[in-house]
């Protein structure tokens, strides 16, 4: 599998990009981003992009793939409704139809988050993106929605507070994880069940934290 990775300098990405890296199945990623992810890897490519939404420029470089993983978010701290759909659901969405129209036989899974079925603006937001992704006819497409999220060794948030969450919660992180299934997860479990939502392994469209942790197993 050829494998397109949007998201990989943050926590979610990061994790994911080690999985699909350690991935037998994965034949080569490619990360897209505004900036290089840090990682060196023989079976790791990446397009940097200063400008996301140009993606005209750059098509020629996004067929023959077979999959995305969409792990790049924002915060809603601080946003109006407009400003927040402006990166999580049209630039999701623009590129989530690009990809689909150069590569027919295409999957497609978004990370979405936790509580996105609750009433808040950013879930409302989410909802509108997983119900468009699931209109469009990929060949397999998913959504996750993490809750609490156990980052692998060197991986940190780039929001603030999450981090700071992290740190003084990471010694009791094993046995949340364990006790809680149902709303924390790891970043290896959560990579491992992105990587199959676009294999075709799971057996519904949305991924709360029990089944992350199912299909990441």
């Amino acid at each position: 599998m050829k494998l397109m990775l949007l998201g990989a300098t943050g926590m979610v990405g990061s994790g994911t990009l080690r999985e699909a890296l350690a991935d037998p199945e994965i034949e080569v990623v490619l990360s897209v981003g505004r900036r290089p992810c840090g990682v060196q890897h023989p079976k790791l490519r990446e397009l940097i992009l200063p400008d996301l939404f140009e993606i005209g420029p750059v098509e020629s470089q996004l067929s023959g793939w077979d999959a995305c993983v969409w792990a790049l978010g924002i915060s809603s701290v601080g946003l109006d409704e407009t400003a927040y759909a402006r990166i999580t659901e049209d630039l999701t969405l623009l590129w989530a139809r690009t990809l689909l129209r150069l590569n027919p036989e295409f999957s497609f899974c978004y990370c979405s988050a936790g509580g996105a079925d609750g009433r808040a603006m950013w879930a409302r937001v989410r909802r509108r993106v997983e119900s468009a992704l699931k209109a469009l006819p990929f060949r397999y497409a998913g959504c996750v929605r993490p809750m609490l999220i156990r980052p692998g060794p060197g991986i940190r948030s780039r929001v603030a507070f999450y981090q700071a969450t992290l740190a003084l919660s990471r010694p009791f992180f094993p046995t949340i994880v364990k006790l809680f299934p149902r709303i924390s997860t790891t970043s290896e479990r959560l990579g491992r069940a992105m990587l199959n939502v676009v294999k075709g392994r799971v057996d519904r469209y949305i991924l709360e934290s029990t089944d992350i942790n199912r299909f990441g197993a």
